[in-house]
């Protein structure tokens, strides 16, 4: 404010300038603080809803793991039992017949073999569950998370130390109870497989033996003669070879699922590392240690 001359006010008037100066600047940091505040809600706003969309994603992706999880078939508890109870006195036929048919010394542990290869399939599909449940048990846990800092340190706090909590929240720790749950998913399924070749093993067994037992069985009155004696000896080897090709590919992959559950054991420690080396890769301090690094939200701020 000035005269007509162009000069600076003088007495009251000078007065009056440095008050409108004063107001004005006092309208333009009010101006600007207001206008601070909008953008910081507005940034708060599209990090929440960025913060929800991306654990939609994940729920998504959750809620069809735990749609599997409730699809999933077991296997009849008394299956094993009533299995067992056919194989039992059928490998005694075949025992017998290979015996008499002078294939002992190879066909009795080679059956023995297959035997102690026959196994309770429910275990695996328990434990295949158990995972499935581990698997909710992080879905809620990265949710609780997510919720508590967006809920109850974003609103109130920020700074160095809320961005750093913010930042290691979003793109580190989020992501390794991804990775969990991929390797969860992952071991659940590897379960599901070797229960189910357990299954398969079982089956083809007692197919194969309550088969051929009677056939054995039946050439056994003529093993006295040479070429009863060779009819057996033939069916007995016959039987043998597909026995062996039976146990071979059973163990063929069950070594290649032990592998795979080995390694994922492997990421699943170099996972566990991650997880207790947070404290220290944020570095943290108390409220209060440092006032620049927790800063509370007031109408100031």
């Amino acid at each position: 404010m000035s005269n007509s001359s162009g000069n600076p006010p003088h007495g009251q008037n000078a007065h009056l300038y440095r008050r409108a100066g004063r107001l004005q600047t006092a309208a333009e940091k009010t101006r600007a603080a207001e206008l601070a505040e909008k953008a910081r809600l507005a940034e708060r706003a599209r990090i929440t809803q960025q913060a929800q969309w991306s654990m939609a994603d994940r729920k998504a992706e959750w809620d069809t793991a735990s749609r599997a999880k409730a699809a999933q078939v077991r296997v009849d508890s008394s299956f094993f039992d009533r299995m067992w109870n056919q194989l039992k006195p059928g490998s005694q036929k075949v025992v017998k017949a290979v015996t008499i048919g002078g294939l002992a010394v190879v066909g009795v542990p080679l059956v023995v073999t297959a035997l102690m290869h026959v196994a309770d399939p429910s275990k695996y599909f328990d434990d295949r569950s158990t995972w499935n449940e581990m698997l909710e048990d992080l879905k809620v846990s990265a949710w609780d998370v997510w919720i508590t800092y967006f809920s109850e340190v974003a609103p109130y706090w920020m700074g160095h130390a809320s961005e750093t909590v913010q930042r290691y929240l979003r793109f580190e720790l989020i992501g390794m109870f991804d990775e969990l749950g991929r390797i969860a998913t992952e071991i659940s399924g590897t379960l599901t497989t070797l229960a189910w070749d357990i299954v398969d093993y079982n089956t083809s067994l007692v197919d194969l033996v309550t088969s051929y037992g009677p056939i054995l069985l039946a050439l056994v009155p003529f093993s006295g003669t040479l070429p009863g004696k060779a009819l057996l000896m033939a069916a007995a080897f016959g039987f043998l070879k597909l026995l062996w090709g039976l146990v071979k590919e059973f163990i063929g992959k069950i070594k290649s699922l032990d592998l795979k559950l080995e390694t994922l054991g492997h990421k699943m420690f170099e996972l566990r590392g991650l997880f207790n080396v947070g404290d220290n890769k944020l570095h943290l301090k108390p409220v209060g240690y440092d006032p620049n690094l927790w800063v509370p939200v007031t109408k100031e701020n």
